[in-house]
């Protein structure tokens, strides 16, 4: 076991690496990548690393995943909005959380979120027109939206209490983001003012919240939604539930998880259908063998498996969950020869391994023929993962598959869609991969 760190993109003195991450994380993690398997760079005073082989990722998410822990500042500064909720939990909590989340999302559930999926699409583009411009990412956002509301909360809850849920999470992201950004940049007592409205938000979001599992609660309803499956779950282990701030800690990491993943997912699809009409008019040609003129359905995807293989290769090529949570070793620890002390950061990078040439080759090529079943079969495990890996495993990747899936095919069955020729399209890496100046599409109606 070597002593020396890896190689990896030179820094500068006191401040290392940072200057080429504040140009672009994505972008320098994709350098890094370039010096090996694993590559070495600092922020600051800390050393950190890329892991970038299947083999190491599988080594700290699964084989040796108690000697690492997520990294203490990202979860405090997420929990202090979101709570202990999968996204935010480690050890024995997180995987009592998960046993008993993972009921809600089994198949006998699954169809009837499915259908809310395809109702709330048709709905939304009731007054769709030929030649209308549409933002793609606004629409998606609002489309996901409506549909996690709805499996969430059922129809017990108005739009305008979805809404004001929805509002503040999305400004507590922001809010977050900036102080986890900034952290690295300045003393913490100038980011009191960051941490104050935080604390109002997460009030504002709490008494929202909490109103909805009260009302559910004393109702002592099953309406079928989520909400209903989280207030009546047993741990198989100890028969115990969920209190009320845990339901409350996952209803917010579901809105958090379930809608922007799935919406950016979406809006990532639109677009590159929009740069290879060749793809779409394959797309259009199963949708219409498979289904007619009639919408589609949970118990039509296993027909549709061109549709199922767009949606993947978008999710290579731009996939939401773009980085996973930085994890620090517990101790000393020996990966690909090399000494990792205890307290470094390790950043695991799907966005990197998907477009490692080894695993994809031409990976800046859209080409959903690459998850053919017997292609998708040779790619190995850690190369493709859009909903993370181990036992951290999204729980709603099922739920999120079929979401988009069918949305995907509600969509595309009824219109094309256009890229508008002064629309910009570039990155915009924060929490999830999302476009940076929105997507502004023309749609026009298939005959």
């Amino acid at each position: 076991m070597s002593d020396r760190h890896p190689p990896g993109p030179k820094g500068v003195p006191v401040l290392g690496n940072l200057p080429g991450l504040g140009r672009g994380m994505v972008e320098f993690m994709m350098e890094a990548a370039t010096h090996g398997d694993i590559a070495s760079f600092t922020i600051g005073p800390t050393r950190n690393y890329l892991i970038s082989h299947p083999d190491h990722i599988h080594d700290v998410l699964v084989a040796r995943r108690d000697r690492f822990t997520k990294d203490p500042h990202d979860l405090r500064t997420l929990g202090r909005w979101m709570g202990r909720g999968l996204l935010t939990s480690d050890g024995e909590h997180h995987r009592r959380q998960r046993r008993l989340v993972q009921p809600a999302f089994r198949h006998r559930r699954m169809t009837g979120y499915g259908e809310i999926a395809v109702d709330s699409t048709l709905r939304q583009i009731e007054g769709w027109r030929s030649g209308e411009v549409h933002d793609m990412h606004h629409e998606m956002m609002k489309l996901t939206l409506n549909v996690v509301s709805r499996s969430m909360f059922g129809s017990g809850v108005s739009d305008e209490e979805a809404y004001k849920v929805q509002r503040a999470v999305a400004g507590l992201q922001d809010i977050a983001i900036n102080i986890s950004k900034f952290g690295m940049l300045v003393s913490p007592w100038l980011l009191l003012p960051l941490h104050q409205l935080l604390k109002r938000g997460t009030r504002v979001l709490d008494e929202a919240v909490m109103r909805i599992i009260a009302e559910r609660r004393a109702s002592g309803e099953d309406r079928g939604d989520l909400l209903s499956m989280f207030l009546m779950a047993q741990d198989e282990v100890d028969g115990g539930g969920m209190t009320d701030q845990q339901v409350r800690d996952e209803a917010v990491t579901i809105f958090v998880a379930g809608q922007e993943t799935t919406a950016n997912g979406l809006t990532w699809a639109w677009y590159l259908l929009s740069q290879h009409p060749e793809v779409a008019e394959k797309l259009g040609a199963e949708l219409d063998e498979v289904l007619g003129d009639r919408p589609p359905t949970a118990e039509d995807l296993p027909r549709l498996r061109y549709t199922g293989m767009v949606f993947k290769e978008a999710l290579r090529f731009c996939p939401p969950a773009w980085t996973l949570n930085k994890r620090t070793p517990v101790e000393d620890v020996e990966l690909g020869g090399y000494r990792i002390r205890r307290g470094a950061g390790i950043f695991i990078m799907p966005y990197v391994m998907h477009h490692l040439e080894r695993y994809f080759p031409e990976p800046f090529r859209f080409d959903p023929e690459r998850f053919a079943p017997d292609r998708e079969a040779t790619i190995p495990r850690y190369a493709f993962m859009p909903f993370g890996g181990g036992e951290r495993i999204c729980v709603g990747a099922g739920f999120a598959e079929m979401e988009a899936k069918l949305i995907l095919a509600t969509l595309a069955q009824r219109f094309r869609f256009t890229l508008e020729p002064d629309q910009k399209v570039a990155l915009k890496p924060l929490v999830t991969l999302a476009p940076k100046y929105g997507l502004r599409m023309r749609v026009s109606e298939r005959g």
